[in-house]
């Protein structure tokens, strides 16, 4: 080709892959890109045989290992070679990325009939609805059930079937016994494809030879939970052809030789220009010696003598990191959390591009991941526009970086050379020449129901005597193609089984995945062109040829060796009997099945070889115009360096900059050691989280995949540099990282900036200065569907606390809420978003610890969850988890868990246990007052400076940011406040007592003093709820517009009087109010009320007359009398059998040593069954419920012995409806916290103007007010609520 470039040679050995012809000794060389049906299914002949060594006598006690054919990964001293050095990362992460696979096709054997795991996912009725010919491959598409889950599925939430998930299929009448086929997801589209019932999804075969075009045929697919192979794949891949090429840092990498020389382009040319480290403003101030700064930095030898420049702002540790990654060849930069690992990169970065010269390859800029790997790409746009972003996909606020991909900078070149574009368009119709060969061989799947006669004559199986006998003769007339639908019988047909549609009343599952979780594996498996994916953004492009053949024969028993009998000797097929016609047209289609995918299968193959020659094509034009352009950095994630490997190989850069580099798999760094490889630079901390595996076993001894080559070389004495000043921390949230005798970082120091505690960093208000806090609790852990651990009363004291905080002025957005578990993560949100003063707050920052590296934020409520009898810390047993966790505060730290779970199962002097994580950082925080097992949490009003200590979450319910102190101020208006003691100032409440305005028309105001002026006596109604009362729905209509409410008030009063009242939902059905004792309605009604103007009548038995013709005095009497009957019938309480339920008393030992109670905290309290209210005057008397005052005499004179009044007494003199006494106008009192909630209509209750305002009226729950939704009221307020409604008189 005439258009080859030098470069050619390299992208085709990445691409073709010539090197995989070969035969090597080592095993692992030879192994396939997708794992062999052996290594995921193997039969038991194919089981390596156990070793035959004799034991040592102790290995009884000895750890069992994974697996003893693994090599083990040797991370002290030197390895014997590169060969063994890269063979072990191999095998090990083979391993790691087939074993679910294969445990899960192992237990599904087991038991065919089982339903999904809790590592597994199984999908039955598997069938093959047709294949999308696209410019990545030839995909597959599945219809599928997920029947074994009984859940509806979230896909847009789900890791399930991500694109790059590994896959195992086996017909559904084989389950796995003797067929293993295995597959790689290469699509999901969400539109079209997930959506849809039954839902679909695109495969890529591992095998081509595995291919399924029957519709027909019915599989099962198994899918591992952690089954993520993208990543894998492409890694595993540039290690092999690592072995073909030279390995320039070897010396280092494996044989640990300490003694770092410079870069050889560093030693060639040592001058460099170190003046862009000076900000611009400071670049022209002279130094003490006379010339200006930039003058001075211009031209420096950074091998004989490296300058100190303070003038950068970067302090001593930062400035000898500096000078590590200028002048070595393998440099590592640790920087503990806030000290600026990433200023330090920007500045390396800033200095190598500023000297880079015409002619000189890009700088290679990755990270783990696509978020930290934006933001420093981010950084250097900033300076130097013309950098390259490979693979992925960025986030629409990232514009700068999206017009920097590929796509981007192909698009907007304007110099592509006529020999390039000829090298293209002969690669596209080479691939489309591929493509009409497929789409003809599988044109009588794509276009016939019932196949043609002159189809079955092509493929040579049946003859032209056949053929003619039914298509001439006495099928005169018949349209060619249809005598073969017209010889067989309607009987004889059947259609072809279809998978069943998803039960839509299925119950909806919760989402398994953190969204930014989810968008990183969506990104890693992206493309990086917009040409090679549809506007759905996990849909592929190409020609789909969907199979159209829908029926078969009807299969009645007939063998195929006597169909074979029968078509010999029947030249006329009229012939044959019609009762065997069905089976022999399935005969036929099966035959015609075996022919095509035969055909298919070369096809195939030669169509991925036309894949392979136009992503060469396409990558040597890339390479092309990066060189073109003068790209000066590439940056691509640490997967993209070996998905990406051939085209970086080619561009021969000499430097590779990995961030978060101790958190990321050694075998990615591997991946990117290229030929032209002189400089690597690693940045990360080995102290916070390490790499991960899908196989635990596989992160320790004795393979330790979780030792990244990062801390490898830092505990093998190869050089680096600590960064020391941390800028994030105030110095009580830093202390906890260096507490002695083991700190987690020795000679970490504050820099002045986090020092100052007026303004950079200044106390959490509401919390008296305490900015760290340990909170003890014995609250149980749980175990949700997905097996993850979460805390319910945890995350409602975290709830609470967040709600504290807020009120206390603090912004939502600076407070975010870490878990080590997903379950307790999503626990926590639903606690956030019912809380009741939390309703206007939109998005809550709330993370697993493992997802939160790299980010900060003012406030860190940290939950630990785990609160058991057994001991058992899970995740929290992890040094590297715990130091991310305790470091992402800038401001506020509060710790909640059971600290006697944590700590007492770590080694002391009296036990031997766990290594000690929790009780060095427990003992810290009591020895400086953060700490107190019996003490709750302290919080401190700032009105009062009254210090009240919180022990559960109940105790949130009666503070409002404050004490439970009454305020006492005056608000605005002239009114003394009626809340509680809070934290805001009077400017932003609301008044609730009744305003004394007079209005224009005459009348006075009829709403309250904080909110706008209204007469309820000249506006008409023109909006009036639904409601439920006592199991019958009141709906108000009438014709009459200008109804007024003292019009309606007499027969609403007394439908009050009745029962309990409940807004009833926008579908307008009719549901009884039902009551538990003591709890109230728990049933928020949902959005949207249905509406109507008129007058009352009831819904239901007892009929408009019943309703008309209702006395609510008479009706009070009646509901008094029922229940006195009911009280009387029920048996006398026994004041020597009344039940006490046991609370938490506080305790201390006296002098003999003896624990007696300690005189104060909560004590016992006589629980008693509430009394149903019944007039509206009643429905302040409140019985004693939660330590609440008996206020109705006749219950409390029965407690006393008194006699009480029979039925008939009361019957006799009938209470009369109460009636507030005050002024003409309605008096507006205060909501009193006492008593269960009556869910009431929204725009009933006096209007607030902030949610703030809502905890200090004591409502629960409650939503944003002044809005259509329903909100609480306490049965308690019904007198309240009937004041505001009527006129009173």
């Amino acid at each position: 080709m005439s258009y080859l470039s030098p470069h050619f040679s390299i992208l085709k050995d990445h691409i073709q892959k010539p090197y995989k012809q070969a035969n090597y000794p080592e095993e692992w060389r030879n192994l396939p890109e997708v794992p062999k049906r052996s290594e995921i299914c193997p039969r038991p002949d194919e089981l390596k045989t156990q070793s035959t060594e004799p034991e040592d006598w102790d290995e009884y006690q000895k750890d069992p290992i994974y697996s003893s054919s693994l090599p083990h990964n040797i991370i002290h001293g030197p390895w014997p070679s590169a060969t063994d050095y890269i063979g072990a990362h191999y095998q090990i992460l083979r391993e790691d990325a087939i074993a679910p696979l294969r445990g899960a096709v192992t237990e599904f054997k087991r038991r065919s009939d089982m339903r999904e795991g809790r590592d597994f996912y199984i999908y039955t009725h598997v069938t093959f609805r047709g294949i999308q010919l696209s410019r990545l491959g030839p995909a597959f598409r599945v219809e599928f059930s997920h029947e074994r889950y009984g859940k509806r599925i979230r896909w847009d939430q789900s890791s399930r079937l991500m694109q790059g998930n590994l896959v195992a299929l086996s017909p559904q009448s084989d389950c796995f016994q003797t067929i293993c086929k295995i597959a790689v997801i290469a699509a999901r589209p969400l539109t079209g494809g997930l959506d849809q019932n039954p839902p679909k999804v695109d495969l890529f075969w591992g095998d081509s030879k595995d291919l399924v075009i029957d519709p027909a045929e019915r599989y099962v697919m198994i899918e591992a939970r952690s089954s993520y192979f993208e990543a894998s794949r492409h890694m595993l891949e540039a290690m092999q052809k690592l072995l073909t090429e030279k390995f320039s840092l070897a010396n280092h990498l494996v044989d640990l030789d300490p003694d770092v020389k410079a870069p050889d382009y560093v030693e060639d040319h040592p001058i460099l220009d170190l003046s862009s480290l000076i900000p611009t403003e400071k670049a022209s101030n002279p130094t003490k010696d006379g010339p200006t700064f930039e003058e001075s930095l211009s031209n420096v030898d950074v091998l004989s003598e490296f300058p100190n420049i303070p003038e950068s702002g970067m302090d001593a540790s930062q400035m000898a990191a500096l000078k590590s990654m200028l002048t070595k060849k393998v440099a590592i930069v640790q920087g503990p959390p806030g000290t600026g690992k990433t200023f330090v990169s920007v500045a390396a970065l800033r200095v190598l591009l500023a000297n880079l010269q015409p002619g000189d390859p890009p700088i290679v800029v990755s990270a783990q991941t696509n978020h930290a790997l934006d933001q420093l790409l981010n950084h250097v746009l900033a300076f130097e526009p013309n950098i390259l972003r490979l693979g992925g996909r960025c986030g629409k606020e990232n514009e700068a970086i999206l017009k920097r991909t590929m796509y981007e900078l192909r698009t907007s070149a304007k110099d592509q050379g006529p020999q390039q574009n000829h090298g293209m368009k002969a690669a596209y119709q080479m691939l489309d020449g591929f493509r009409q060969k497929i789409e003809l061989t599988l044109m009588p799947l794509v276009n016939q129901d019932v196949i043609s006669l002159d189809t079955l004559l092509s493929h040579k199986i049946i003859s032209q005597a056949q053929h003619d006998s039914l298509e001439g003769g006495s099928w005169v007339g018949d349209t060619p193609g249809m005598g073969l639908a017209t010889w067989l019988p309607g009987d004889s047909l059947e259609h072809l089984p279809r998978t069943p549609p998803i039960d839509l009343e299925l119950e909806m599952e919760e989402g398994d995945l953190e969204q930014e979780q989810l968008q990183e594996l969506e990104n890693e498996a992206a493309t990086d062109t917009r040409d090679d994916r549809d506007s759905d953004r996990e849909a592929l492009k190409g020609t789909w040829l969907g199979f159209s053949r829908t029926v078969t024969g009807r299969d009645t028993g007939v063998e195929d060796k006597e169909i074979k009998k029968i078509l010999a000797t029947h030249k006329d097929l009229h012939n044959i009997p019609v009762a065997k016609r069905g089976d022999i047209y399935r005969y036929w289609v099966e035959k015609l099945n075996r022919k095509m995918k035969k055909e298919l299968k070369l096809l195939m193959a030669e169509y991925r070889k036309a894949i392979d020659n136009l992503k060469l094509t396409k990558w040597n034009a890339n390479v092309k115009l990066i060189k073109n352009l003068g790209i000066k950095l590439i940056g691509c994630t640490t997967t993209g360096l070996s998905k990406y490997r051939g085209l970086l190989a080619a561009v021969e850069p000499r430097t590779i900059l990995i961030e978060e580099a101790a958190e990321t798999l050694e075998g990615s760094v591997i991946a990117g050691m290229l030929d032209s490889l002189q400089h690597l630079i690693l940045v990360g901390d080995h102290q916070q989280l390490q790499a991960g595996c899908n196989v635990g076993a596989l992160e320790v001894e004795p393979y330790n995949m979780g030792v990244s080559m990062f801390e490898r070389l830092v505990n093998n004495s190869i050089g680096y540099i600590m960064l020391n000043r941390q800028r994030r921390m105030i110095p009580d949230i830093r202390k906890l990282l260096c507490i002695e005798p083991a700190p987690f970082y020795t000679n970490l120091r504050d820099h002045p900036s986090v020092l100052d505690r007026q303004i950079n960093r200044p106390p959490i208000p509401g919390m008296g200065g305490r900015d760290t806090y340990f909170f003890h609790h014995n609250w149980p852990e749980a175990r949700n569907a997905d097996s993850s651990k979460y805390n319910l009363d945890e995350a409602q004291m975290i709830a609470g606390m967040f709600s504290h905080l807020v009120l206390n002025g603090v912004p939502a957005s600076k407070i975010t809420v870490l878990t080590f578990y997903n379950g307790q993560r999503k626990t926590i949100i639903q606690e956030l978003k019912n809380h009741n003063t939390l309703h206007t707050i939109s998005y809550f920052n709330c993370f697993t610890v493992d997802s939160y590296q790299g980010e900060e934020n003012d406030v860190i409520l940290l939950s630990l969850v785990r609160s058991n009898q057994y001991l058992g810390i899970g995740f929290l047993d992890n040094k590297n988890r715990l130091v991310v966790a305790l470091s992402r505060a800038r401001r506020g730290l509060y710790l909640f868990g059971n600290a006697l779970t944590l700590c007492s199962a770590e080694t002391s002097d009296d036990i031997l246990g766990r290594d000690p994580l929790w009780d060095p950082l427990i003992r810290h925080l009591k020895h400086e007052k953060r700490f107190d097992l019996d003490g709750g949490l302290p919080i401190t009003c700032t009105r009062h400076n009254r210090t009240v200590s919180v022990y559960e979450p109940d105790n949130w319910v009666a503070l409002a940011g404050g004490c439970s102190l009454k305020c006492g101020g005056s608000l605005d208006c002239g009114h003394s406040c009626p809340y509680t003691c809070h934290p805001m100032e009077h400017s932003d409440l609301a008044c609730t007592k009744a305003c004394t305005k007079l209005l224009p028309c005459g009348h006075g105001c009829s709403n309250t003093c904080g909110a706008n002026c209204e007469c309820l006596e000249c506006d008409p109604i023109t909006d009036f709820p639904t409601l439920s009362i006592n199991g019958y729905d009141l709906v108000i209509e009438s014709d009459a517009s200008n109804l007024r409410y003292s019009d309606m008030r007499q027969g609403f009063a007394g439908v009050l009087r009745g029962g309990y009242a409940t807004v009833n939902s926008s579908s307008g059905q009719s549901s009884p109010s039902k009551k538990s004792p003591g709890r109230g309605y728990t049933t928020r009604p949902t959005a949207g009320v249905e509406r109507h103007v008129a007058t009352p009548h009831w819904q239901g038995e007892r009929g408009t007359q019943a309703w008309q013709d209702w006395d609510p005095q008479q009706a009070d009497a009646k509901y008094q009398a029922k229940l006195l009957y009911e009280s009387e019938s029920k048996p006398q309480v026994d004041p020597s059998k009344l039940v006490f339920k046991e609370t938490y008393q506080r305790t201390t030992v006296d002098r003999n040593g003896d624990r007696v109670n300690a005189g104060n905290g909560r004590t016992k309290r006589t629980i008693r069954e509430e009394k149903s209210a019944t007039t509206t005057g009643e429905l302040r008397e409140v019985r004693e419920v939660g330590g609440y005052g008996v206020e109705n005499k006749q219950v409390a004179g029965a407690a006393r012995g008194e006699k009480t009044p029979t039925a008939a007494e009361n019957v006799s003199k009938p209470k009369a409806a109460s009636r507030v006494k005050g002024p003409q106008k309605a008096v507006v009192r205060e909501l009193r916290h006492t008593g269960p909630a009556v869910e009431q209509p929204q725009e009933l209750i006096p209007a607030v103007k902030s949610a703030q305002e809502i905890a200090l009226l004591g409502l629960e729950p409650v939503v944003a007010l002044n809005t259509a939704q329903p909100s609480a009221m306490r049965l308690e307020d019904m007198d309240m609520f009937e004041q505001m409604f009527f006129k009173c008189e």
